[in-house]
């Protein structure tokens, strides 16, 4: 009879065992699903802001300059240049003996896409920000390409027509360069400034 009564006991421990081992077995199999992190990582950079990030290329190797030109005025000379993160100004010297009449010149720099992902919708918007005595008569611009593929380049045209009668005064202009990238608008800046 006591024989009985421990295997009973028995029975009943090691079924208690066993359904709690269930258990614990189910719930951590429960329990480590539910820590598992299922999809894909991104390897693709997120730029802040509104700069479009873009490298700039040397297009004048001879002189290591940014930019080219055709058509350049007598008496407006390099003076110096800058291109810093989603800017690049040009500033150009009117000397003595300027008056020459009126000249329209295309000055062209070239960027190129760093990114792992295709810019867009590109499009450029040409504006005089500053105008001595009416000096500058017209702006216009126009870009090589309107999608950039990632490591593909662009060529930055910004034409502008004018007619400086002295040296006096400063004169500005400036084209911003818009294309979408990582579905927002984002901007590059091309100035020319006109100095003493």
């Amino acid at each position: 009879m006591q024989n009985t009564n421990i295997k009973k006991r028995l029975f009943v421990i090691g079924l208690i065992i066993f359904i709690y081992i269930l258990f614990m077995g189910v719930g951590y199999a429960f329990f480590s699903e539910s820590l598992t992190i299922n999809g894909v990582a991104s390897t693709v950079d997120y730029y802040e802001g509104d700069k479009l990030p873009v490298e700039a290329v040397i297009r004048d190797t001879e002189q290591n300059r940014y930019y080219t030109a055709d058509n350049e005025k007598n008496h407006v000379v390099f003076n110096s240049e800058t291109w810093q993160d989603d800017t690049y100004t040009l500033k150009l010297k009117k000397e003595v003996g300027v008056v020459i009449g009126e000249k329209t010149i295309t000055y062209v720099v070239t960027f190129k896409n760093p990114t792992t992902t295709t810019f867009t919708n590109g499009t450029i918007n040409a504006e005089i920000t500053k105008n001595t005595n009416n000096h500058i008569k017209e702006v216009s611009g126009s870009l090589s390409k309107t999608e950039i593929n990632p490591g593909d380049q662009v060529d930055v045209s910004f034409t502008i027509r004018s007619n400086f009668l002295t040296t006096y005064g400063e004169d500005s202009v400036k084209a911003t360069i818009t294309y979408t990238y990582q579905n927002k608008p984002r901007y590059f800046y091309f100035i020319v400034d006109y100095i003493n």
